[in-house]
């Protein structure tokens, strides 16, 4: 994702919310619609915040 320097951390450093604005900004810049844009990002963000913030490993690695 182009966004993920635009994320909204926690100051623990857990991601909270993606920056839609920069978001919107990279889908305009695209060629995208950024009505549609706006529209999926409020699923996928429920989708892709708790993958950013899992590692995917158990404690022994």
């Amino acid at each position: 994702m182009a966004s993920l320097g635009q994320l909204r951390l926690s100051p623990s450093g857990r991601v909270i919310g993606i920056g839609v604005g920069a978001a919107l900004q990279i889908a305009q810049a695209r060629g995208y619609d950024t009505v549609t844009v706006s529209e999926l990002l409020q699923e996928a963000e429920a989708v892709i915040l708790p993958l950013l913030n899992d590692n995917g490993m158990d404690e022994n690695g």
